[in-house]
C-alpha cells in the first residue's frame, strides 16, 4: 500500500505522512505506525499484543500498555477522533482496536499545484457570523522562525478583520491556544465563534508558503481549503488574497454584497522580517524587549521608507514605553504621535496608528473633544477592532460616563473574550465606576488566564481596599512587586502600608523611589502616591504639579476612588479642572 484515503484524510505509508485535505498533519512515528497497522486490516480487530509487537522489538523493555495508550491518544488527536463516539478508531476494552471508517487505496499521490483552493461541498451551508484565526503552525525547518509564524497569524487576522460583516477574534485571545491540544469545537465554544481558520506557514529564504482551511466548528465541518506560495515581497498581497478567498466563502453564507479587501502594495522582504521580529519582542511587554522592538521597527522603515505598518507599530511601541514609565511621557508620546501621523500619511487605513492617536488624545494631550471624535472614528471605520472599542470605553470611563463605558467595553470583549489585558482592564473600569465586587470578579478572571498578570493584581487591590479588605489588598500588591518590581506597584504598596499604619515600611519604599529617581526616570506621580498615603500633602502636590508639567498620563487617575480624601483640597480641584476631568462628588 502507498496512499490510503479515509474521510478527509490521506495516509502515505511510504513517506509516513498524514494529510488532511492536502495539508500535512503533524504526527510522530509511533502513532503513525499504529495507524498503518490498523489500516492494513480495516474493519478487523487488531489486538493490543499485535500492535505492541509491531511497535517494539522483542528485546525492548518499556511499559508497553502505557506506550500504546499514549500512541493511540496522539493518533486520535491528529484525526480529531473521539473515543466515546469514534469515527475512525473503535476501542474494544482489554482486546484492541478496530479501524471502522471506509478506506480506499491508491498507488499514486496527486500532484500538488502552486496555489490550490478547494471548496468542500456542504449539504446545508451553515451561517457564519464569527470567526477565529488560530495560531499558524511553523512548518519551516528552523524552529527559530516561530516569531514569523506568530507574526503571520497577526497579519492574517488583520486582513480578515476587514470583512465588516464578520466578528473576528483578536490576536491576544487566539494566541492563548498556541500549542494547546484541544478540539476545535471546544476552542470555538470558549471563543464564542461559529468557525475557525487554521493552517501553517513555511518559509524558505525569500519564499513563503501558507496553507489555510476554514472549518465550521460545531460539527468540525471543512468548508474551504487553500494553499499559496509567493515571494516574501508579495506577502501583503498574499494575506489579502487569503482574506478575499475566505470572504468569498463567507459571503455565500452571510453577506453576498460584502466588498473584498483591496490589493496590497509590495513590501521589502528584509523590512517585513524586521517588523515580524519587532512584533515578537513588543508582545513580551518588558522594558528590554520593548526597546528591542522599537529599534527593529526603525530598522524596518530605514530599509523601506514607504512601509506604513512599521511606523504605526513603532508608534504603538513608544506608547507602551510611555505607559511603563521607561522615559518621560512627554518625549515618548510625542514621538509616538509623529510616527502615527507618518503611518497614516502613507496609508490612512492602518489601524495601529489610528488607535495610537486616539490613546494620545486621551492620555497625553487631554484633548477630550478630539479624543471622543478620534475614538468614534476608529470604531466606525473598524467595528471589529477591540482596541478601538477599548479606547472609546476608556475615554467614557475617565469622563465618568460609566454606564456607557461598561456597555462599550462589553462590545470590545466580544472580539477579545479571553485576553488577560482586556478582561483585567474591565476590572479597572468597574473600579472607576465604584462597582467593586464586579471589579474583583473581572480581575480574578484575568488572573485565571494568567496568574502572573500584575495589572489585574493592582486593579483588584484597589477594589479590595475600598471594601475594607486591606490585608488582601496588600497581599496582591506585594505579589505584584515580587513579580515586576516596577515603581508603579512599589508606590501603591508604599501607600497601602502608610494607610494601615506601617509608616516605617512606607518610608523605606519612598526613600527607595527617591534614590532610584537619581539613577533613572521615575514618574513624580509614583512618588506623590506614597506621600499622599503618608499624609505629606505639600510635597505630594509639588510632585503632582511636576507630573502635570511632564504630561504624565497617570495624573488622570486623580478622580479615582483612591484619591477621594483629596477632593476637598483646592489644589486637587485646580489640577482636575486644568486636566479637564469631571469633578463629581466622589459618591
Amino acid at each position: 500500500m502507498a496512499l490510503i484515503r479515509f474521510g478527509i484524510f490521506e495516509a502515505d505509508t511510504r513517506s509516513g505522512e498524514l494529510h488532511r485535505k492536502g495539508f500535512k498533519v503533524r504526527l510522530q512515528a509511533q502513532p503513525f505506525q499504529v495507524l498503518a497497522l490498523l489500516l492494513e486490516r480495516p474493519g478487523e480487530v487488531v489486538t493490543r499484543k499485535e500492535l505492541t509487537a509491531g511497535l517494539w522489538p522483542d528485546d525492548t523493555f518499556v511499559d508497553f500498555d502505557r506506550g500504546l495508550n499514549k500512541a493511540v491518544n496522539k493518533l486520535r488527536e491528529a484525526l480529531r477522533d473521539d473515543a466515546e463516539k469514534p469515527r475512525f478508531i473503535e476501542t474494544l476494552p482489554q482486546r484492541g482496536y478496530r479501524f471502522i471508517a471506509e478506506v480506499s487505496v491508491s498507488a499514486q499521490r496527486r500532484e500538488s499545484l502552486l496555489d490550490v483552493r478547494e471548496d468542500i461541498p456542504a449539504a446545508s451551508p451553515p451561517r457564519i457570523d464569527s470567526l477565529a484565526v488560530l495560531p499558524l503552525d511553523n512548518h519551516s525547518d528552523d524552529p527559530a522562525q516561530e516569531y514569523f509564524s506568530d507574526g503571520m497569524t497577526e497579519e492574517l487576522i488583520s486582513a480578515i478583520s476587514k470583512i465588516r460583516s464578520l466578528r473576528v477574534i483578536s490576536r491576544t485571545s487566539v494566541m492563548m491556544y498556541k500549542g494547546v491540544r484541544k478540539s476545535l469545537p471546544e476552542i470555538a465554544r470558549k471563543l464564542r465563534v461559529d468557525a475557525v481558520v487554521e493552517g501553517s506557514v513555511a518559509r524558505s529564504g525569500d519564499k513563503i508558503r501558507i496553507t489555510a482551511q476554514l472549518i465550521y466548528a460545531p460539527d468540525d465541518r471543512h468548508l474551504w481549503a487553500g494553499r499559496y506560495e509567493r515571494e516574501l515581497r508579495d506577502v501583503l498581497q498574499l494575506q489579502a488574497e487569503i482574506a478575499q478567498d475566505i470572504a468569498r466563502q463567507i459571503h455565500k453564507l452571510v453577506d453576498p454584497k460584502q466588498v473584498s479587501p483591496n490589493p496590497a502594495p509590495r513590501v521589502h522582504p528584509q523590512a517585513f522580517e524586521a517588523v515580524m521580529k519587532a512584533n515578537f519582542f513588543r508582545d513580551k511587554m518588558t522594558p528590554a524587549e520593548l526597546a528591542k522592538g522599537a529599534d527593529l521597527y526603525a530598522e524596518a522603515f530605514a530599509i523601506d521608507p514607504t512601509y506604513a505598518q512599521a511606523y504605526a507599530n513603532l508608534s504603538q511601541c513608544l506608547f507602551y514605553m510611555g505607559l511603563f514609565g521607561l522615559g518621560p511621557c512627554g518625549e515618548l508620546f510625542l514621538k509616538a504621535k509623529a510616527n502615527a501621523l507618518k503611518a497614516l500619511e502613507l496609508d490612512e487605513s492602518v489601524a495601529a496608528a489610528q488607535n495610537a492617536l486616539a490613546a494620545i488624545h486621551i492620555l497625553y494631550e487631554w484633548d477630550w473633544a478630539g479624543a471622543e471624535a478620534e475614538c468614534r472614528r476608529g470604531v466606525n471605520l473598524r467595528p471589529g477592532d477591540s482596541a478601538a472599542r477599548l479606547h472609546l470605553a476608556d475615554y467614557m470611563s475617565i469622563q465618568a460616563r460609566h454606564d456607557e463605558a461598561v456597555a462599550e467595553f462589553k462590545r470590545a470583549l466580544e472580539f477579545d473574550p479571553i485576553s488577560r489585558v482586556f478582561v483585567g482592564y474591565f476590572g479597572l473600569l468597574y473600579y472607576r465606576a465604584r462597582r467593586y465586587d464586579e471589579s474583583i470578579v473581572q480581575c480574578q478572571k484575568a488572573l485565571e488566564i494568567d496568574p502572573y498578570y500584575c495589572n489585574a493584581m493592582w486593579f483588584m487591590a484597589l477594589s479590595l481596599e475600598q471594601k475594607g479588605q486591606v490585608s488582601a489588598s496588600i497581599a496582591q500588591l506585594e505579589k505584584a512587586v515580587s513579580i515586576a518590581g516596577a515603581p508603579l506597584f512599589t508606590a501603591l504598596l508604599g501607600r497601602a502600608y502608610a494607610l494601615t499604619g506601617e509608616k516605617t515600611k512606607a518610608l523605606e519604599i519612598l526613600d527607595g523611589l527617591m534614590t532610584l529617581s537619581q539613577q533613572r526616570y521615575v514618574s513624580p506621580f509614583d512618588i506623590a502616591v506614597v506621600q499622599i498615603g503618608l499624609g505629606d500633602l505639600t510635597p505630594a502636590f509639588q510632585r503632582l504639579e511636576e507630573a502635570y508639567e511632564q504630561r504624565v498620563f497617570r495624573i488622570i487617575e486623580l478622580t479615582m476612588p483612591m484619591f477621594d480624601s483629596l477632593r476637598s483640597d483646592p489644589r486637587w480641584q485646580s489640577l482636575v479642572r486644568r486636566i479637564g476631568l469631571p469633578l463629581g462628588d466622589g459618591a
